[in-house]
């Protein structure tokens, strides 16, 4: 039998380092985790089956970091989901690739399921249809998803200009200036800046999508 040294808490924890260091799961190797806490491969199946055990582990984890608030029957239902989205996506921008583990992974744990009892029962609530309920939710989050997949790709690309590692890449922000100078594209020029600075306005995007998700659902219940 192997003798344990390691705890699965301290595996998952370096593969949340290895993970914030390369930005994405496919980086992640058993083999990385190994090195890194200088153990052998029997201690890792001790702990996980394989890597998609651990990346439930990591996901779970993830999801047990945010903070909702009790449940309030005394404020709408539109400002419960935007209150609890909110709190996903605070803990979501802290780790980029949170998005990406919860894509790759399945709601199987108490956590991740009671979050999304949580928010059908306020859609149930208001007066939705457990079709409907189930819809938007999923909707959101495919958004919410989405909106994630598109930092972190920004995020990298950024890392390998900071690096110095794509010069290429560096400078096609001021060729899509000029394109749009020359070709007169004056709408996209007015919004330059803000295609810029998407991660700093992040937050700002989502919740704008999330009101009109919102506003949607509300014209389905009038």
């Amino acid at each position: 039998m192997v003798k344990q040294s390691i705890s699965a808490e301290q595996i998952i924890t370096a593969a949340f380092e290895i993970l914030q260091a390369s930005g994405t799961v496919d980086a992640l190797s058993i083999r990385k985790i190994a090195n890194q806490l200088d153990i052998g491969a029997a201690t890792f199946y001790w702990h996980f089956e394989n890597k998609q055990a651990l990346l439930q582990a990591m996901a779970d984890n993830i999801i047990q970091q945010i903070e909702i608030e009790p449940c309030n029957t005394t404020l709408e239902w539109t400002d419960q989901i935007r209150q609890i989205f909110s709190a996903i996506y605070t803990t979501y921008i802290a780790q980029p690739y949170a998005a990406e583990l919860m894509m790759r992974t399945v709601p199987a744990t108490k956590a991740r399921l009671g979050l999304i009892n949580h928010l059908i029962q306020i859609l149930l609530d208001a007066g939705f249809t457990p079709e409907q309920a189930s819809l938007a939710i999923e909707s959101i989050d495919h958004f919410m998803s989405g909106l994630f997949t598109d930092i972190t790709g920004e995020l990298e690309m950024k890392h390998r200009v900071s690096q110095h590692k794509d010069t290429y890449l560096a400078q096609l922000p001021l060729k899509m200036q000029q394109i749009a100078t020359d070709n007169h594209y004056n709408a996209f020029l007015k919004t330059f800046e803000h295609h810029r600075h998407q991660q700093q306005r992040s937050l700002e995007k989502f919740m704008l999508g999330l009101d009109i998700f919102l506003a949607g659902l509300q014209q389905q219940l009038a």
